[in-house]
């Protein structure tokens, strides 16, 4: 069920979007869609953090119409009942879509839609077929001004280019977390250093400033390229344009003839003599404007005598995988991770060229025939990557894969079943901590994290030796992770709440002894972390334990670990629930400066922190604070 990642959301009027999460993809399309048609869409698929039934209650308030995508699962979701029952209560609005073909639904669902009209949205062509009729019906509701219409960025389209303040191709654009673009030196005016909110000058939804400086919203870099590109274009074809070296004092006065591809700069020919003979600079690649035969054309500069060092290329082949191999980690590929981030400037774009590469690299294994166990291997060790970057769908993807090639290639070995099911049910296991709260997360995704806990289990009680203890412990502790989520659920009439509990304890304690024995003290402290799980919220044993772990994880990993990450936002949590607000935020900082370390700003676990850091009590907080140091 989606819910709000916002602590309150923005009074614009909206159509949100209620349903349950195996629709999801179909449902971005739709929100895409009515988002080009000029409406205003709430749907929040990525944090799942904070305070959710008052984001869920602040959602519908505001909507103008409630799009309802119904199924059985969205029957079954007691998420989606609270949901559709509120906006019922509140006279909302509410369009059916059936998501499932052939669908009946009955008993609450059956009651609240009585004999509404359905569209049809099962598949993506009948959503494309039904969309007319579902604008008809929404009308001007949750639509947006004229001028707040979203346009997304296109390939040749002059508008689309265009700063929507100054009307001039776009330099440095920043994007809001609207989605709306423009210049940096059109903000700065709108939203001095030091403010904490800007208010979009399209849409008026209002955002808070990152670090009280717009410069630090996130550049739009395909756009930037885009917009490049047509000048470049231009210039080369004879066109008028703007163009002005950016390396120099000369600026406008100086004529462009190449731009540098590694430090982005437009350069003149005296930026150019510099390229060339700079000790380091002379390794850039350079893209040359002949206007005189009218195109440009790449080239990588020769060293000087004096900066004689080899040349480096990265084929895919081997290279690639050389680096990664220097740099992957089966817990996290810390130093991995960070070279895609530096790769492109910390911007969130890293995460998806990264899959991509990874992808296109298992491809190409696949092409030159490699043997089928160094194919399993990597893509094991991508799927690990993956999880640890945030990618949980397409690691899950890659480790089915890996499954099914095991089972149908290699003869589907135990240990290396009991490999594979340890890390699909840990990237399970991620996927609801970055979700936070797992009574909104759909039932099925808890009963896979289970089932693949128990089949590794099965497989890991049979072996031996410590390395295999190691392993079963660690299964051990993931499969009471994974019953300590469905006791959030609620449980059912296959497994009762209580019943969970109890076998939730079971194995973890059985976990400690086990790490206990090995010495394995940082895994204690990961042990005592989901023990404490299991116990009330917010009462003194709990603090107990959190502490303990932390102790013991600052020993092992030092302060910045993902377990810290981990540990420090239970603290939080556990003053969050004591209503001690002023101890709460103190974790919450801390626990926001280990996660923007380990993972970037971008990633699941970093944007949680950021959520919850945005709310109206913790800013106010973090206000106070801010004008206490000043006066000390």
């Amino acid at each position: 069920m989606a819910t709000s990642q916002n602590d309150k959301v923005s009074p614009t009027k909206h159509v949100m979007i209620s349903y349950q999460w195996d629709s999801q993809k179909r449902m971005i399309k739709l929100r895409d869609k009515l988002k080009a048609a000029g409406y205003n869409v709430w749907m929040d698929i990525n944090h799942m953090a904070g305070d959710t039934l008052a984001c869920m209650a602040d959602a519908v308030e505001n909507a103008d119409a409630i799009l309802m995508c119904v199924s059985k699962r969205y029957q079954d979701s007691k998420s989606c009942k609270k949901e559709a029952e509120y906006a019922f209560q509140k006279d909302k609005v509410i369009i059916p879509l059936k998501v499932e073909e052939n669908f009946q639904p009955t008993g609450w669902l059956g009651l609240l839609m009585g004999t509404a009209l359905y569209y049809q949205a099962h598949s993506d062509e009948m959503l494309d077929k039904t969309f007319s009729d579902v604008l008809k019906e929404l009308g001007d509701k949750g639509k947006m001004a004229k001028q707040e219409k979203w346009l997304p960025v296109q390939r040749g389209g002059s508008k689309a280019l265009q700063c929507p303040i100054c009307l001039l191709p776009f330099k440095n654009p920043k994007m809001l977390p609207c989605m709306h673009r423009f210049c940096e030196e059109c903000l700065v005016p709108l939203a001095p250093t030091g403010t904490k909110y800007i208010s979009c000058p399209l849409c008026r939804k209002e955002s808070s400033v990152p670090k009280g400086d717009v410069r630090q919203f996130p550049t739009d870099f395909h756009l930037k390229e885009l917009v490049e590109e047509e000048a470049s274009k231009q210039q080369l074809s004879g066109g008028e344009v703007e163009f002005s070296c950016t390396c120099c004092e000369m600026g406008k006065q100086s004529r462009v003839v190449a731009k540098c591809q590694d430090c982005k700069h437009y350069i003149c020919d005296s930026g150019l003599s510099a390229h060339k003979s700079d000790e380091k600079l002379c390794q850039h690649k350079l893209l040359l404007f002949d206007v005189a035969k009218g195109e440009n054309t790449e080239t990588k500069q020769k060293p000087t005598a004096k900066a004689e060092k080899p040349e480096i290329k990265l084929n895919m082949e081997t290279e690639w995988w050389g680096l990664f191999d220097a740099m992957y980690d089966d817990d996290h590929s810390i130093n991995l991770l960070r070279f895609w981030i530096q790769c492109y400037n910390g911007e969130s774009q890293w995460q998806d060229m990264m899959v991509n590469h990874y992808l296109s690299c298992l491809d190409e294994l696949k092409t030159q025939g490699n043997d089928q166990e160094t194919l399993a291997k990597r893509q094991q060790q991508i799927a690990t990557v993956f999880k640890q970057a945030g990618q949980y769908d397409k690691a899950i993807e890659l480790i089915e894969k890996a499954l099914d090639l095991e089972v149908k290639e290699l003869g589907g070995r135990p240990e290396r079943l009991g490999d594979l099911y340890f890390l699909i049910s840990d990237v399970y296991s991620e996927r609801l901590n970055s979700i936070a709260l797992a009574r909104n997360v759909d039932p099925d995704m808890v009963q896979q994290y289970i089932k693949h806990a128990r089949n590794c289990l099965n497989l890991r009680h049979k072996a031996k030796g410590d390395d295999q203890k190691f392993k079963l412990a660690s299964i051990l502790r993931s499969l009471s992770h994974a019953l300590r989520n469905w006791i959030d659920y609620g449980g059912d009439k296959t497994l009762s709440a209580q019943d969970a509990k109890t076998e939730s304890m079971k194995h973890i304690e059985e976990a400690i002894k086990l790490f206990t024995k090995l010495k394995a003290k940082g895994n204690v402290a990961k042990c005592i972390m989901t023990k404490s799980s299991l116990l009330e919220a917010g009462s003194e044993e709990k603090e107990k334990l959190l502490r303990k772990a932390l102790e013991m994880c600052d020993e092992v990993y030092g302060e910045v670990s993902r377990l810290s990450g981990m540990l420090l936002w239970c603290m939080y949590v556990l003053f969050h629930t004591r209503k001690d607000f002023y101890e709460a935020y103190k974790w919450l900082e801390k626990c926001s400066q280990v996660r923007t370390k380990l993972y970037g700003e971008h990633h699941l676990h970093s944007q949680m922190v950021y959520t919850e850091l945005n709310r109206s009590i913790y800013r106010e907080i973090a206000r106070k604070t801010k004008e206490a140091e000043q006066k000390s």
